[in-house]
Order: C-alpha cells, then sequence, then structure tokens
C-alpha cells in the first residue's frame, strides 16, 4: 500500500500503516486519510463534535485524529492528519455518501479544506 500526502511522509501514517500490515485479521479493511486545513476552529469543532457518531454508525474507528506529527521529508505539512478505518471499503463509501455525514460536512464548509484518500488493505 503506498500512501501519498502532499510530498509529506508523516510518522503517524507510518505507524499506522506498519500496524495494518502486521494484523493477522484476513478481513479486508478500508483507510480514510484525511488532511483538513482548518481555517476556522469554532465552526469546525461544531462539524468535529457530530461527526464521531456517525463515523462508527458505518463501523468506523478512529486510527489518528490530529495529535502530534512530524514531517520527515518534504516541506512541512501544517494539516491536521484524521485516519479512520473501516471494516471495508464499501462501509467507508457508505459513511461517506450516507445523508448523515453529508448534512454534518456543510458545518465544515467555509471552516475547513479537506482533502480525502481511501485506501483499501489487499
Amino acid at each position: 500500500m503506498k500512501m501519498k500526502l502532499i510530498g509529506a511522509l508523516l510518522l503517524i501514517v507510518g505507524v499506522v500503516a506498519g500496524r495494518a500490515w502486521g494484523a493477522q485479521d484476513a478481513a479486508k479493511k478500508a483507510y480514510v486519510i484525511g488532511q483538513i486545513d482548518v481555517s476556522n476552529p469554532q465552526t469546525y469543532g461544531e462539524y468535529a463534535k457530530r461527526s464521531p457518531d456517525i463515523i462508527a454508525k458505518y463501523g468506523g474507528r478512529f486510527i489518528a485524529r490530529a495529535g502530534r506529527t512530524v514531517t520527515l521529508e518534504g516541506p512541512a505539512a501544517r494539516s491536521r492528519v484524521v485516519i479512520i478505518e473501516y471494516p471495508s471499503f464499501e462501509r467507508a463509501q457508505a459513511w461517506f455518501n450516507s445523508p448523515e455525514y453529508q448534512q454534518a460536512k456543510k458545518l465544515r464548509e467555509g471552516a475547513a479544506n479537506a482533502k480525502r484518500d481511501s485506501r483499501r488493505r489487499d
């Protein structure tokens, strides 16, 4: 699995990928990797309060959510990094396309710019 996050290699992604590859679980899990540039923390906070319940409803769980990161190569990454694990690629897509998440996502508009990448563990 190759992950490209705007030319930067983030330590947090390497740790998560290592954990995923080492799992003995035969299930094909999916990972949503998000980079979020927050411009309005107060408004973004409302989105951040609502989205975890929706993520859990579709079987998702946070692997990483913001926290401390270190850029090992390339330009310094300033984005907030979020990694969510889902039991399958289909469940990740169902979450993203759900009416509940589409409504919550509107709270983020104008408060943050998000880039997402979905990957399936093969």
